[in-house]
Parts: structure tokens; C-alpha cells; sequence
């Protein structure tokens, strides 16, 4: 179906809900995600309409808690992922939600969902060659140095601070949620992406909902918690990140192909979880790249990230080490949200 014919269906739908014969009206109420408001947002952003569609037969790539990712091969040097959502495990408001939430688009495309046949935006992204973080360190990236490793690193947590200082949660920091690239140059960067479970905070006792995906959960993310502080939230983020700094700076180690450790994957690291920061200290000391400035510095970080009881890290763990390892990168960050700032009150999308 043509992407003009999906949009003409997608707001005879809205216009039918406002006259009273569907669920939803086509105004936006407050803190209220539906359609109108992800279309008044895309306008707003100047967001395109992509006329694609991905390659059904390439498969899924990838798949989260409530989302798929396909994709498709544009030319030899560009592809691109797309992203939908699993319509029957969330609800239309939280779709809604996530879509809002999601930045750096190439665009947005269009699905019509088997169920029902109403159309659903569809969030389109630029696709990795080299893969996510998982699949670049189990892959591609074996031979990185541990050097380049810790480039990465700061890419990771430089997004991560940038989200903190703006009182934003991540609230799902893994490996498949971050995307590796390659320039030109060969130096290989880093981009945070997935924020769906993101969420902005105006008060501190204001309640986030975070979701648990194993092994990279926070211990004190054990499935009974239904709401946190945004002060806890961040203290699970910063565990998430210590976990994921530790994996991938050390993961030849943990996957048995260095000498430090017997054979271990990623499944081992949930029955490490409670000696994280033990197996840091073992893992610092056998790496010989590392200078003893580096290995302090290192050190401190996962004592504090890595704690079992999230009261004795330190929130503020996270820009000491950034700014210890590469003073220059925190001294010129700061990127700020305030002229970005869009109120959900005032979405209304102009036909």
C-alpha cells in the first residue's frame, strides 16, 4: 500500500475516534501519546515520511521486550534498521510513548498491522554495518585494542552523562543498545540508541518505570520494584554502565581467549554479579596496556558503579572518571536541552 494511501487511512481512523466511533480523540490531553501527538512532534522536528520498506527477507535483527528490528540494503554503503513495536505487549498509549521518545531518525515509515489493519508508524534509523555492540565485540571487533576499547567507553558514557545532566533516565543500557561505527580514518565511535524506557524527570519524586533485561540489570532491579526515584533510576543506570564498561573493555578475558580467567560468556557475569567489582580489581591487574594512572582511575569508577547496595555509589562517579580520562571532552560538553523542550499539551499536527 502506497505511504499516502497509509496516512489517508491512518487519519480517517483519528477523525472516525473523534466523531465517537472509535477510542481516541484527536486532541492531545496532557501527558497524553497517541497519534496526533507523534505526527505534531515529527512536523515540529521536521521529521521525513520515507516511502520504504525493509527486506522481509533478510529477517528480524534484532528484538526487545516490546520492539522488532528489521532491515534493508539501500546501496552497497547504506542500509538502514527499522524499528517496530509488538503492538500486543504494550499498550496504544505506550507505543506512543516509545515512538516520541526515540531521536537521531533518518525517518519515518509506515506498517499496517495484521491484527487490525490500521496503520502504525514505523521508526527508521541508520544501520550499523559493524552491528551493535554485542555483535561487534563477539565479531568484527575481536582484535580492538584495549585502547580503542576505552574510546568506546567514553563515547558510551559521554551520551549516558549528557542524559543525566538533563534529568534524563536511560533506564536500559546494554550492549544491543549500542550501535558501532567506523570513519574514515579507522577510528571506531560509539552511539547510544533505544529510549523507549527513556524518561525525562521534573521532580525528584517523581516515579520511572525501568524494564529488566538479564544479565544488565541493576541487583536492585529484581522484577518487584514497580516504581523508582529518578536518584534510584540513575544509580541503576550507573551500575548497567559499570557492568557494561567492565564487559567490554575485558570481554577476550571473560569469553576464555585471554589468559586472566578461565572461560567465561556473558552468563557468567549474572553469577558474578555479587564479586563485580572483585573481578574488576583481578581483570585491571592482568591487563598490561594499561599504565598504573589508568588502572586507578578504572578502579575507582567500578568500586562505585559496580556496588551491590546502590546507596554507596556515587551518581557522581561518572563525570570524575570522564573527566579524568579525557579532560577536554567533559570541558566542551554540556549539551543542553532547554530550547528543545516541546509540551505535550500544545501538539496539533496542521494537515
Amino acid at each position: 500500500m502506497p505511504a499516502t494511501d497509509i496516512l489517508d487511512s491512518y487519519l480517517d481512523f483519528w477523525v472516525s475516534a473523534a466523531s465517537g466511533t472509535g477510542v481516541l480523540g484527536t486532541e492531545a490531553e496532557p501527558d497524553k501519546f497517541n497519534f496526533l501527538t507523534f505526527l505534531a512532534i515529527a512536523q515540529t522536528f521536521q521529521i521525513e515520511f520515507l516511502p520504504l520498506a525493509w527486506d522481509t527477507a533478510r529477517g528480524v535483527i534484532g528484538t526487545g521486550g516490546s520492539s522488532k528490528i528489521h532491515q534493508a540494503l539501500i546501496d552497497i554503503n547504506t542500509g538502514f534498521a527499522f524499528k517496530t513495536y509488538h503492538k500486543r505487549k504494550i499498550s496504544e498509549e505506550q507505543v506512543f510513548r516509545s515512538l516520541i521518545a526515540e531521536i537521531t531518525l533518518q525517518g519515518i515509515c509506515w506498517d499496517v498491522s495484521a491484527d487490525d489493519e490500521k496503520p502504525w508508524p514505523v521508526l527508521v534509523f541508520e544501520k550499523s554495518h559493524l552491528g551493535d555492540l554485542y555483535e561487534f565485540a563477539r565479531n568484527g571487533g575481536r582484535d580492538v585494542t584495549v585502547e580503542q576499547r576505552l574510546g568506546l567507553c567514553l563515547d558510551i558514557g559521554q551520551a549516558i552523562m549528557d542524559m543525566h545532566s538533563n534529568q534524563i533516565v536511560h533506564g536500559d543500557i546494554k550492549p544491543e543498545n549500542i550501535l558501532i561505527f567506523r570513519d574514515r580514518s579507522g577510528r571506531y565511535s560509539a552511539r547510544v540508541i533505544d529510549f523507549g524506557y527513556s524518561t525525562r524527570y521534573v521532580h525528584d519524586k517523581q516515579r520511572i518505570t525501568l524494564p529488566r533485561s538479564e544479565p544488565w540489570n541493576a541487583p536492585e532491579n529484581d522484577g518487584r520494584t514497580r516504581g523508582w526515584t529518578p536518584l534510584q533510576a540513575v544509580k541503576s543506570d550507573l551500575f548497567c554502565l559499570g557492568m557494561l564498561y567492565l564487559w567490554l573493555l575485558f570481554e577476550p578475558c571473560l569469553r576464555g581467549t585471554a589468559p586472566a580467567l578461565q572461560s567465561r560468556t556473558e552468563d557468567s557475569l549474572r553469577r558474578m554479579k555479587g564479586e563485580l567489582p572483585i573481578y574488576a580489581q583481578k581483570l585491571l591487574a592482568s591487563e598490561i596496556s594499561l599504565d598504573d594512572d589508568m588502572r586507578k582511575i578504572l578502579e575507582r569508577f567500578f568500586n562505585s558503579s559496580l556496588m551491590q547496595d546502590p546507596e554507596q555509589r556515587d551518581a557522581g562517579s561518572l563525570q570524575n572518571f570522564l573527566r579524568q580520562v579525557d579532560p577536554q571532552r567533559i570541558k566542551s560538553q554540556g549539551m543542553e536541552l532547554d530550547n528543545l523542550e516541546y509540551n505535550i499539551e500544545s501538539s496539533h499536527f496542521k494537515v
